[in-house]
């Protein structure tokens, strides 16, 4: 076959010139990389607990053929990071953590580590960072003013988190400090409490309680600003009188090592279960002072009362608590109990490490329960079984727990599902309702697990003892199966062993081996101790 050899070359020449142009524009692309270049792309993280992320859209910088990327983290517990074998530190101590990385390629996902130092031992977390499309520039240039911004102030995910909690109202109080030229120098960033939030401003603290009031901590002899909101109660440091009548709180004082400040206590000696408040009172250091509703004003007034921590129990009494401020006694009503996440409730001693000057101990105490329970809380698979809290009253009724109570939580957290599952939610006033025991028969005869609160009615050691209750619970499945538990009269006293009594449910749920701090198994029917 014969070759036109024209037309070819003219093709050949026109490859070449479009080879040409395509080089030139390339490296005309690099010679303006080389002199910097910066792109904004969509980020997102997998990996981790869910609770931090990276700030979306990232910053990519192109030069000299290479691309970095500056990753700014929601938190600012992380001190480096861990890309391709090569650590690189924090850039920002003290505001969101923020690292410049390198990425070869944005159309593959790229894996860190990222260390974070929110617990009391540092903790490597492997994540992915996954790339999306660019951003637009215009819309990328005022997002980053404002992270920029952010990142100067130092705010934290706790402090972003507040724009949209019932907490925001305590903003009143930070404008009432900025009257009094006062700068904010930090906050007290909370895993999962939401019922408080705490500022510090220099040697003053801010703490504001929701549904309870705003509260100023200022150091001995110190001075009260000026222009402050009305009904800012002012706690003077040292606070070491205090009457406390919360058993929920004397838990968590006793954790923290200030058990000191505490010197009068609205519960009898005999009625605590917490040893070190025990001890306390056998040996004078803390004196009984009477019960919420009727508490000994004269001793109050004699020991010098410098603040009553109190539950809402004492709205009941509002004369009381008048009583108490008119004699010139701070009242502060702890919420705890109103805490959505479990761990919430755990998380009120770093309000108390505060208040008595314990934070260091506070915090080292909740960190330790975090590290116990971390396994638990990443778990990802669920146990699948299903299980009842209940106890029987005195006229035959079974009490069960309100779905969304924090009880019910716990057994979720676990990897369990807790029956009754219609039980309304815990917002309807009570945490718990009563019904007929045929009504329970028919919700919870098939749950794997039946768990007794013995709160009330005190401790059952046997299954002999539940069938006492009602004959009913012998066709129970976890009855016949051996799977009933009584939780320890002192559970709902500790609140410290939250974390304790989840490490409880995981392994009732996962049928694992564990020395039980809070629950107790049945023993069967038919058997004597």
């Amino acid at each position: 076959m014969r070759i036109r050899k024209k037309p070819f070359i003219r093709l050949l020449m026109l490859l070449l010139v479009i080879t040409a142009v395509s080089c030139a524009a390339q490296e005309a692309s690099w010679a303006a990389a080389g002199q910097g270049e910066t792109r904004h792309y969509e980020v997102t993280l997998e990996g981790g607990t869910g609770k931090a992320g990276i700030q979306s859209p990232a910053e990519v910088q192109i030069k000299d053929g290479s691309m970095t990327a500056r990753l700014v983290w929601t938190s600012k517990f992380y001190d480096y990071m861990i890309v391709d074998g090569i650590r690189y530190e924090n850039e920002n101590p003290g505001g969101n953590s923020t690292f410049t990385v390198p990425v070869k390629r944005l159309d593959e996902p790229l894996p860190v580590t990222g260390d974070t130092v929110a617990m009391s031992e540092p903790h490597e977390i492997a994540y992915v960072l996954h790339w999306g499309k660019e951003a637009d520039s215009g819309a990328k240039t005022e997002q980053t003013e404002t992270e920029q911004t952010d990142i100067e102030r130092a705010e934290t995910e706790q402090a972003e988190a507040l724009q949209t909690s019932p907490l925001s109202k305590a903003d009143p109080a930070a404008q009432a400090m900025r009257r009094n030229k006062m700068t904010e120098t930090g906050r007290l960033s909370l895993l999962y409490a939401d019922q408080f939030d705490v500022r510090f401003y220099g040697e003053n603290t801010w703490i504001h309680i929701e549904n309870s009031g705003d509260y100023l901590l200022i150091p001995e002899g110190g001075k009260v600003p000026d222009l402050l909101p009305e009904n800012t109660v002012v706690l003077e440091k040292p606070l070491d009188a205090a009457y406390l009548v919360s058993s929920s709180a004397g838990d968590l004082i006793a954790h923290c090592k200030a058990l000191e400040n505490i010197r009068l206590s609205g519960v009898r000696q005999s009625d605590w279960y917490n040893s070190a408040i025990r001890s306390a009172m056998e040996e004078g250091r803390i004196l009984y002072a009477g019960k919420y509703r009727a508490p000994d004003y004269e001793r109050i007034l004699a020991e010098g009362c410098d603040l009553a921590i109190e539950n809402t129990m004492i709205y009941h009494e509002p004369a009381v608590k008048e009583k108490l401020e008119e004699l010139g006694i701070p009242v502060l009503v702890e919420r705890s109990s109103y805490e959505a996440h479990p761990l919430g409730r755990l998380e009120w001693i770093r309000l108390y490490g505060v208040l008595f000057d314990r934070q260091k101990e506070a915090d080292a105490f909740f960190d330790r329960q975090m590290d116990a329970v971390m396994p638990i809380l990443e778990r990802e698979k669920a146990a699948g079984k299903t299980a009842a809290f209940f106890h029987i009253t005195a006229g035959g009724l079974v009490n069960v727990r309100r779905s969304g109570d924090y009880i019910t939580k716990m057994i979720e957290l676990a990897g369990g599902k807790y029956v009754p599952d219609h039980t309304g939610s815990k917002e309807e006033t009570f945490s718990s309702m009563n019904m007929q025991m045929e009504d329970f028969y028919q919700e919870a005869a098939d749950a794997d697990i039946l768990i007794y609160n013995s709160t009330i009615g005190g401790e059952i050691a046997s299954v002999d003892e539940l069938l006492s209750k009602s004959p009913l619970f012998e066709d129970f499945k976890a009855v016949k199966e051996g799977n009933v538990y009584c939780t320890r009269r002192s559970l709902f006293q500790q609140t410290s062993g939250i974390a304790g009594f989840l490490l409880d449910l995981d392994a009732v749920m996962h049928e694992e081996e564990r020395d039980f701090e809070y629950l107790n198994r049945l023993q069967p029917a038919g058997t004597h101790s």
